[in-house]
């Protein structure tokens, strides 16, 4: 199982953007008000920043993934724990996004349909392409979706260019400030975060010193698109209605008509949304599946995919007020996950992997 840098590229363009603009935009607005894309584009640094450390740790243990190299470098309980919690935080990650997309698919196509039943065909994809072809089948579909994601939503900007009020941008600054700006940056930040997965994809990779760059492209692109968004968003809706819309880049594509001739473009853009989350669901079940089997010594991972499929199929469907899945990236991810998983380990492990080197050149 093999993948190129660029095929990496696609894969984390993809799944980056197919929730930060649909999930990150309205926090940020509701933060930093018309400085919304001020604090989207401090995010994109705080993330090419964060992924840079990311891409270190795996350079220096190309041929390992987390479950692997954190035991090499931890000790092999201490190693194992740190294994089993990001595959804990995976799991439930992975079933928040599967709710959150069956929840809108089900509010805007589907609305007599159970929820069940949407969730379950997704999760029966993303079971097919992990035991069809595992990553490189993954990494061959995204290269078809990320592409189609990125036109579409250059095609959207160009025909929402009509309904855009640029005085809705002004005052920039002054009515928010740096703290504000600062504070609305973390939650696409956080979400920005989702490239620690590297950890487990890099053993995958045909060239892993050629890999920095198409990784960084991947976070500079979806931050880009967010500012982009941000902005059209404020100069379409302005900031107190902006700030209210749970998806706001879809209300403005629903927007969009020109003449009567040019309309109901959110029909299309759901569609090829659907790949770009199917792309990032199928990563997190391969990532869980591969990773649960390196902990448990299981050399055949494939027997894992179902079971993985299971766990993440029930624990999407678990009523919402019991486990506050809605409110999971705002009471869990950006508070625990992001500072301690995505930046938190990750340079505790580039510092042991530094101090382990050193030691070793001066014996």
């Amino acid at each position: 199982m093999k993948i190129s840098p660029w095929q990496l590229f696609w894969m984390l363009t993809t799944l980056e953007i197919s929730m930060s603009i649909w999930l990150t935009v309205s926090p940020s607005i509701e933060i930093a008000r018309q400085d919304a894309w001020i604090s989207l584009a401090i995010a994109g640094g705080i993330g090419v920043v964060v992924t840079f450390i990311l891409v270190r740790v795996c350079q220096r243990h190309s041929s390992h993934t987390l479950m692997d190299f954190a035991q090499s470098l931890l000790g092999k309980w201490a190693g194992k724990l740190i294994g089993g919690l990001y595959i804990v935080m995976w799991f439930t990650v992975s079933a928040d996004i599967l709710r959150i997309f069956s929840l809108f698919i089900k509010q805007f196509l589907f609305h007599d349909t159970p929820i069940w039943v949407i969730t379950a065909l997704m999760v029966a994809a993303m079971a097919y392409i992990n035991y069809a072809g595992s990553i490189e089948a993954i990494a061959r579909f995204s290269e078809m979706a990320g592409p189609l994601l990125l036109v579409g939503i250059l095609i959207t900007f160009a025909l929402n260019m009509t309904n855009l009020h640029p005085v809705l941008l002004f005052p920039v600054y002054a009515d928010s400030g740096a703290i504000a700006i600062l504070k609305g940056s973390f939650v696409n930040a956080s979400f920005l975060g989702e490239s620690m997965m590297i950890m487990m994809l890099t053993p995958f990779i045909a060239n892993t010193q050629k890999m920095l760059k198409p990784t960084l492209l991947a976070i500079c692109v979806p931050s880009l698109i967010a500012v982009l968004t941000a902005i059209f968003v404020i100069m379409t809706f302005g900031t107190n209605i902006g700030s209210t819309l749970i998806f706001p880049y879809f209300s403005m594509v629903r927007f969009i008509n020109y003449l009567e001739f040019i309309q109901n473009m959110d029909v299309w853009i759901m569609f090829i949304w659907i790949f770009s989350v199917f792309v990032k669901l199928a990563i997190y079940l391969f990532i869980n599946s591969y990773g649960a089997a390196q902990l448990m010594g299981i050399k055949n991972w494939r027997i894992l995919i179902g079971f993985a499929a299971l766990v993440i199929f029930t624990i999407s469907l678990v009523p919402a007020n019991v486990i506050g899945l809605l409110d999971y990236a705002k009471f869990v991810w950006i508070i625990y996950i992001f500072p301690i998983f995505i930046v938190g380990i990750p340079i505790v492990l580039l510092l042991v992997s530094h101090l382990r080197a050193q030691s070793l050149a001066h014996e």
